[in-house]
């Protein structure tokens, strides 16, 4: 605790704003406090919310800790982007992929990347015999939507589909000019 008071101190003055964007147990904030900084802990854990409220009320000798209620708050809803447009939603790829071990049955699923998925399977494979068959990138509403509808088109094994390629790959099409 001590090195970290030394840091801030050496890098901040009294009434400055501390900002620790993976808040965790709370050490940055605490130490922010003792020295008389204000501080923003951000974390993405509600347990690191609740550590902050233990730590404060044992490591801080306050007077009055109704004070630190009002101002510690846990939020979880991502905040909405204002640098896109109003109507903006991210694009995922649904995807085939195909291993000739299993002839006339597909992988597919839905990536952000269907590259890197790819390269995820091949990791698997000491052959390295996956193949990215194709992909389609659309709305991620409408991907999700796409995928659901392949698994349910098609006989499947959990994650996989059996068919013809070829009829899975214009099912795709036909379901993603539908829903446009």
């Amino acid at each position: 605790m001590a090195l970290l008071e030394r840091i801030i101190k050496a890098s901040s003055k009294e009434g400055d704003v501390v900002l620790d964007p993976f808040c965790g147990c709370a050490t940055t904030c605490v130490a922010s406090e003792k020295i008389g900084r204000k501080w923003i802990g951000i974390d993405i854990s509600i347990k690191a919310y609740e550590l902050v409220k233990v730590r404060l009320a044992k490591d801080i000798e306050l007077e009055n800790t109704l004070f630190y209620e009002k101002k510690i708050s846990c939020i979880t809803t991502p905040p909405k982007r204002t640098d896109l447009e109003e109507n903006y939603e991210e694009e995922k790829s649904v995807y085939i992929i195909s291993n000739p071990k299993h002839i006339n049955e597909y992988k597919v699923g839905i990536a952000s990347n269907p590259k890197s998925r790819l390269k995820s399977y091949q990791i698997g494979d000491p052959e390295r015999s996956y193949k990215l068959r194709y992909y389609l990138t659309t709305k991620t509403s409408i991907a999700r939507n796409l995928e659901k509808y392949i698994h349910q088109k098609f006989p499947n094994k959990h994650e996989w589909v059996s068919g013809d390629f070829l009829k899975i790959k214009e099912e795709m099409i036909r379901y993603s000019e539908l829903n446009h």
